[in-house]
């Protein structure tokens, strides 16, 4: 069995923050594999290039254009300088056929990114933009948060300017500043110059619930 470094010998590359992998509508001739560094994926939109997710070691993607030959349905960019394993289609589609454990990963990730994807629609119907915020924050932390004495940091970089196109309101920073230093004030989260670190997921929670009860008792 071939060692990771002789994989990324065979099918790797080295490439600096702020590379375009490829842009939507592009075919989709390659998928990858991070093993190292983050990828951010964007989609246009009638107000802008939105950030849909950002992904880090161990994420891939774009394998979904060439499972049915259809155009890239967003734009990928390394967020970072990241490594990446390039696969193309006939070797995708041999590792499909010989290995099992590499189609249900496949699976588990497509399952995943819809379930995700139908939480991050759900946010981004919510009038409210505190609660837009809060629960984009809470659904970051959990996924991507690391438990530090400083409280959970991210192990994506996660600016305000790229939180604020996660919640739809790129259009609209000082809205989601001053979000954020609500949230500050109420020492749920810390700024740490554009680091995000959240100091209680729980009290986060709590004032999710306390905006939902707000607004259903329109208080």
């Amino acid at each position: 069995m071939a060692t990771a470094q002789e994989i990324f010998e065979r099918y790797g590359k080295v490439l600096p923050a702020g590379t375009t992998i490829f842009r939507e509508g592009d075919a989709g001739e390659e998928m990858f594999i991070i093993q190292s560094g983050q990828v951010k994926i964007t989609k246009h939109t009638s107000t802008g290039e939105k950030t849909l997710v950002i992904l880090s070691e161990g994420d891939f993607f774009g394998e979904m254009a060439v499972i049915d030959n259809e155009p890239r349905s967003a734009s990928a960019m390394t967020h970072t300088d990241a490594k990446l394993i390039v696969l193309n289609q006939e070797v995708f589609e041999s590792t499909m056929q010989t290995n099992a454990h590499i189609v249900k990963k496949i699976m588990r990730n497509m399952s995943a990114r819809l379930r995700e994807a139908n939480r991050q629609i759900v946010t981004l119907m919510m009038k409210d933009h505190n609660r837009r915020v809060a629960n984009t924050l809470l659904l970051l932390v959990h996924k991507h948060g690391r438990n530090t004495d400083a409280g959970f940091v991210m192990d994506i970089a996660m600016t305000p300017m790229e939180l604020a196109d996660m919640v739809g309101l790129g259009q609209d920073l000082p809205k989601v500043k001053d979000i954020l230093g609500k949230l500050e004030k109420a020492k749920i989260i810390r700024m740490d110059g554009q680091q995000i670190i959240i100091i209680s997921p729980e009290n986060l929670e709590k004032f999710i619930k306390y905006l939902e009860m707000k607004e259903e008792f329109e208080l």
